[in-house]
């Protein structure tokens, strides 16, 4: 247990968060900027098996963000690309690649068997088809975003708290750009975030944001939070009851 050794000592983890770690499993749907500091602080904690989806190959551009990757993975499908690395770094995980556009058909049978799924993509044709899919399975979902210096972090609880429609409705946000400014440091700043949230989650702990959506302002190095409403009418989460 010397890989575990430091994070062993902490009282949330010791032996049995290890062990709870190490037969939990997490997908994460994008191996780029968010993904790449994401899959690497799951796979350094030992979360036993993480599913990394993506379409992508990787491009010098992607190089100011994506640290997963090197100049000799130019041109090498992301998925597997990621996935060679993060062996590398802990060959006592299972991996499992696969390379895949995430869509509203596929949605539903790519997020089954998984403790928790990890959104760390670009469009909102594949989150809203990821929330809905996870709502529609009961599988908790971790949400993130960046735009420059901003970022923004949610997690969807099915039936507890508001999901991803709630907030941007069932056609997502207007004016969006294809192709958002991103820098590395706020993108590392929300992925650990976000692989943050999905070790508490994972570990049993209590949910770390409720019904609210987290803003970082990677200019003035500050934080807000948004309570979000959860919709009784949304058509992703609405009829979905509260558990007891």
């Amino acid at each position: 247990m010397e890989r575990y050794a430091r994070q062993l000592i902490m009282p949330q983890i010791g032996p049995e968060g290890q062990a709870r770690l190490a037969g939990a499993s997490a997908l994460v749907i994008g191996a780029g900027g968010l993904g790449s500091t994401l899959l690497l602080c799951l796979a350094g904690a030992g979360v036993g098996r993480i599913g990394i989806i993506d379409d992508d190959v990787v491009s010098e551009s992607n190089l100011n963000r994506q640290f997963l990757f090197t100049m000799a993975d130019l041109g090498r499908e992301k998925a597997f690309a990621a996935a060679e690395r993060l062996a590398a770094l802990n060959p006592h995980i299972q991996i499992v690649p696969q390379k895949q556009r995430v869509n509203e058909i596929n949605a539903p049978a790519l997020v089954v068997g998984w403790d928790i799924v990890i959104l760390a993509v670009d469009n909102f044709e594949a989150r809203l088809a990821v929330n809905k899919a996870c709502c529609e399975a009961g599988i908790t979902l971790i949400n993130g975003g960046v735009d420059g210096f901003y970022g923004t972090l949610q997690i969807v609880q099915p039936g507890v708290t508001p999901c991803l429609e709630c907030l941007y409705g069932a056609a997502g946000p207007e004016g969006q750009a294809e192709q958002l400014p991103s820098l590395g440091a706020p993108v590392a700043v929300v992925s650990s975030l976000m692989a943050d949230a999905a070790l508490v989650l994972l570990l049993g702990l209590l949910t770390p944001l409720g019904n609210d959506l987290l803003c970082i302002d990677g200019e003035s190095l500050s934080f807000a939070r948004a309570e979000i409403a959860r919709g009784s009418a949304c058509p992703a989460c609405g009829k979905i009851p509260c558990p007891d």
